[in-house]
């Protein structure tokens, strides 16, 4: 997968995110989502850290927070991220 189509779709969670969440939520939900959607189209973890780390800038304790979670502990984070956007 090109570095071009990962950074795309990272910046197209943080485009579309709810505005009422913070830069810092926002930058969570787009890792979360992005190691989920990369790892489903079978890239490697240390690929997916790197681009996220050194391509993109993401903090690397949240990157390493994330990392190795599962599918479905990621989508916990993500609801609980969107739990969050609509309770305010």
């Amino acid at each position: 997968m090109n570095r071009t189509f990962m950074n795309g779709y990272y910046q197209g969670v943080v485009e579309v995110a709810p505005a009422s969440l913070s830069a810092a939520q926002v930058e969570e939900l787009a890792v979360t989502m992005t190691i989920q959607h990369l790892r489903h189209a079978g890239v490697a973890i240390t690929t997916i850290h790197d681009f996220l780390v050194d391509d993109i800038g993401a903090n690397s304790r949240l990157v390493t927070k994330f990392i190795n979670l599962t599918a479905d502990e990621l989508e916990t984070a993500q609801a609980r991220i969107m739990a969050i956007a609509f309770a305010k």
